[in-house]
């Protein structure tokens, strides 16, 4: 990139690289790198499109340019995402969080009471992001977030810390061999459900920068979910909430391994109109 390179054509010419290296979404990433080496929101790269760029931002923008045509996700290019209004530092140590779970953040806060101040169990946090949300919305709750792997639980303290929380607690944690140890008013997954065959089919973005622990699970990909269920059927108080994020297809074994220990089962569909969420009350 030259010094004399004006903010639109720093925009152009970025995007048409991008989309050689077969980026999807190549205009808008585009966008978020510049806005956040140059701290202008959007709507000001297109206000302000005839005025040049200096050469250190252009340096910085060139180097997260090249990096994302390495099908780096721009997450981890930035460092963060926002999830649910609020910063989220996210890198290899665990799932980048997608707006699939964002919105299943608001499907649960529609379904818990606003003043409730019980135990909140997040099984498989990743990167905290929804006990974080959940945390910040109900602040006399008690939140936990467990995880098996070191490497996501120290992604989920730096995260805590950032939102100077004091009501989660992290707890290392494998589903398919520990117990828990005490019961929960309300308890939320999102665990491994792809299938191998999908995990094969991912973008580069996901197989290369995913840990893929996280997103793939045996038993055509139900295996994990189904060890959430049965903590939930032994730990989940009476009449408390359980809510699980799935994969396609997956709904009538879930369902059948859930039925008899639940109650007012919702499945709920995602914005894309795939079935993907699941709420149920303890009986």
């Amino acid at each position: 990139m030259s010094e004399h390179l004006t903010l639109l054509d720093v925009i152009e010419r970025s995007t048409e690289y991008l989309n050689k290296k077969g980026v999807t979404n190549s205009k808008c990433d585009v966008e978020w790198i510049i806005s956040y080496i140059t701290q202008m929101i959007k709507l000001e790269l297109y206000l302000e499109y005839e005025n040049f760029l200096d050469e250190e931002d252009l340096k910085k923008i060139r180097r997260c340019i090249i990096d994302r045509g390495k099908r780096i996700p721009l997450q981890h290019i930035l460092g963060k995402v926002n999830f649910a209004g609020n910063e989220i530092f996210c890198d290899k140590r665990a799932l980048i969080p997608r707006p699939e779970t964002e919105y299943f953040t608001e499907l649960i806060k529609e379904r818990i009471s606003s003043k409730y101040s019980g135990k909140i169990l997040d099984l498989g946090t990743g990167s905290g992001a929804i006990i974080i949300t959940l945390c910040m919305e109900y602040k006399n709750c008690e939140g936990y977030g467990m995880d098996k792997s070191i490497n996501a639980l120290s992604l989920a303290k730096e995260n805590i810390k950032l939102h100077n929380l004091k009501n989660i607690k992290l707890q290392k944690f494998d589903w398919t061999s520990d117990k828990l140890n005490s019961s929960y008013g309300v308890i939320v997954s999102n665990p491994p459900y792809l299938t191998n065959d999908e995990w094969n089919c991912a973008e580069k973005e996901v197989k290369v920068f995913d840990p893929k622990d996280s997103l793939v699970s045996k038993e055509n990909g139900l295996s994990d979910i189904y060890h959430v269920i049965n903590h939930a059927k032994k730990n989940l108080a009476k009449k408390g909430l359980l809510a699980l994020e799935i994969g396609i297809g997956q709904k009538n074994n879930i369902l059948q391994n859930m039925s008899g220990a639940f109650s007012e089962i919702e499945l709920i569909k995602d914005l894309c109109k795939r079935e993907r969420f699941i709420f149920a009350y303890k009986k």
